[in-house]
């Protein structure tokens, strides 16, 4: 009876025991600290480039202009292809101009015959006005004829080689070795000397190519100050328009006298050299100008930075690996980093965060941080 009683006793003992127990047994755990990928703020000489949209020229850029008018009889190259320099590129019908080429050599004929009569008659009478056997008035006429003959030969001849000018405009030749373009005239059009169809193509010279791009007014004033204490700008790049270098470095050749005062910018022209001619008059693409170099400079990648409201801040794990909130004033972009002017300082790890929930004051397990090839290319394309 006793131990009847006993057991009746401890069973809800056990039984709260048991339920305590599996009670602790399902508490939670705390998570474990988050992984945060970090980069350590590193000090370096920086080059600062600015990207300037600019177009290219020919070092040449010669415009075929039509000084005759006529149908166009002859087309004598391929368009986009190499010609040399007196190289026959188009032909105008020239039986216009030969007509009045061969009615002006009869004029010639004419003036040629009078003038040699005009010379005759003043030698005959010469002789006699000296022994006074004509009268003066005689040999004042006969040299008057023979002045007027000669003055009207050599006007009939000025208006031959005229002529002859025009006849040989009707053969548009090329007037450098060069690239020509899309011709603006086909076979059987008719050409006239005014107006935009006398403008019949372009012969560009390309072993060299210019490229005109604009400065703000602030850039150019920098550009001058640099000038000045003897820090010439000599590292110019051209990006094609698909994101390639020109393999060749660019010089300045000049800036404009003037400010455009309704954009405030400056014209600037460089020059690049373009051997293999692959570089065409008219392209688009970008100057990549080093402004300057920054001294020992605080870079870190641009995706470790936030903007929130104009403040910049980024995350800094401490010695105790917890994250601290910093804000840092931020200079240039140089690929896929910013300088840092203020806020941070070499040997400090900052976390890439990114999307990851880490509030400030978190532990975190700093993990060294890689960044991704295609956002290093992007950048470099752009």
């Amino acid at each position: 009876m006793n131990a009847l009683k006993l057991s009746k006793t401890l069973l809800p003992i056990f039984i709260f025991l048991t339920l305590l127990s599996s009670c602790k047994k399902e508490q939670p755990k705390a998570p474990p600290p988050m992984q945060a990928p970090f980069v350590t703020v590193k000090s370096e000489d920086v080059p600062i480039y600015k990207d300037f949209a600019g177009q290219t020229f020919g070092d040449l850029d010669i415009e075929l202009i039509a000084r005759v008018d006529g149908i166009l009889t002859g087309i004598h190259f391929k368009e986009g292809q190499k010609v040399k320099k007196g190289q026959l590129l188009y032909t105008i019908d020239p039986l216009e101009y030969e007509t009045k080429v061969e009615q002006v050599r009869g004029q010639v004929a004419v003036a040629q015959s009078n003038l040699v009569n005009a010379n005759e008659e003043l030698k005959r009478i010469k002789p006699l006005a000296d022994m006074n056997a004509v009268s003066k008035r005689e040999l004042d006429a006969a040299v008057a004829k023979d002045k007027a003959a000669r003055s009207n030969y050599a006007s009939v001849q000025a208006s031959l080689k005229n002529q002859e000018i025009e006849r040989g405009y009707c053969n548009i030749k090329s007037p450098i070795d060069g690239v020509i373009g899309l011709s603006n005239a086909r076979l059987g059009d008719y050409i006239t000397k005014l107006g935009n169809a006398s403008r019949l193509n372009t012969v560009s010279k390309l072993e060299k190519v210019r490229v005109q791009f604009t400065v703000s007014e602030a850039d150019f004033l920098r550009y001058q100050k640099q000038t000045k204490i003897g820090e010439r700008i000599t590292d110019l790049q051209l990006i094609l328009s698909d994101g390639s270098f020109h393999p060749q470095k660019g010089t300045l050749n000049f800036s404009d006298s003037k400010i455009d005062p309704t954009t405030g910018t400056v014209t600037i022209e460089a020059q690049f050299p373009n051997p293999d001619g692959t570089l065409r008059s008219g392209q688009f693409g970008k100057v990549r100008v080093l402004i300057r170099t920054e001294k020992d400079a605080i870079v870190i990648p641009q995706r470790a930075v936030t903007e929130l409201q104009g403040l910049f801040q980024v995350s800094v794990i401490d010695a105790q690996n917890k994250i601290e909130t910093r804000v840092v004033e931020v200079g240039p972009k140089t690929g896929t980093d910013w300088v840092i002017t203020k806020g941070l300082k070499a040997n400090e790890k900052v976390a890439i965060i990114g999307n990851q929930f880490i509030q400030p004051g978190s532990t975190v397990v700093p993990v060294p941080y890689v960044p991704d090839p295609k956002q290093i290319a992007s950048t470099q394309k752009n």
